[in-house]
């Protein structure tokens, strides 16, 4: 059955104020139209730039509207309308954008920082806390996947924790299990130590609904 789309956008940013109403149907299915005319998700955004998905909407880039969240507590969302030519969009962590979207390319995601290697640990605390050597700080405040590479190199059996930072040029992070929640103690067990070395993957989890004029 068709389906009513109805929203308003309030942005007050220093002096300029906006306010905009939208409101569109989507179509009912028929047998010239069978797949959906909204695609809804949710993912994670890497340096590797990749095309939201679009669902069962069709064989067609769709033209309508895409209303993104960037749902990290740090870190920005990157995202191109031309098939990952120019990224024009800035989407900071906790903000949420609509965007028009047109038929000629497919909307596409990315984070704006690259992956950063050898990153040599200085010490851990029970609590989550890691220290970098000053020689390997985090660059850009934001969530990384950390990967042990060396002493102890657990990349083989899985070892894949989140670490989250909120300065830049940050020697202290904060390690959580891949829930993103529940700190990870990296001095009991699975030690890390001042021989440890790291690779430092920045991620920004999204999430999306697109939809078809």
């Amino acid at each position: 059955m068709p389906t009513s789309i109805n929203g308003n956008v309030r942005l007050t940013y220093g002096n300029h104020n906006h306010n905009e109403t939208f409101s569109g149907d989507s179509s009912g299915y028929s047998r010239t139209n069978t797949t959906s005319q909204y695609a809804a998700g949710g993912a994670r955004a890497v340096y590797a730039a990749a095309s939201v998905d679009k669902g069962t909407m069709g064989s067609s880039d769709p033209q309508g509207l895409l209303m993104i969240k960037n749902v990290n507590t740090s870190g920005s969302l990157f995202v191109s309308l031309d098939g990952g030519s120019n990224w024009d969009i800035k989407i900071p962590a906790g903000f949420v954008n609509l965007i028009s979207v047109g038929p000629d390319h497919d909307a596409y995601v990315k984070t704006g920082v690259a992956t950063q290697t050898s990153v040599n640990v200085a010490s851990v605390v029970a609590d989550g806390t890691i220290n970098f050597s000053p020689s390997s700080a985090v660059a850009t405040a934001g969530t990384y996947l950390m990967t042990p590479t060396a002493s102890p190199n657990n990349s083989s059996s899985g070892d894949i924790y989140l670490l989250k930072t909120t300065t830049d040029s940050a020697i202290t992070g904060i390690v959580y299990d891949l829930d993103g929640t529940t700190k990870k103690d990296l001095a009991t067990g699975t030690v890390f130590t001042a021989s440890t070395v790291v690779t430092l993957d920045s991620i920004v989890d999204y999430r999306y609904t697109l939809t078809e004029q």
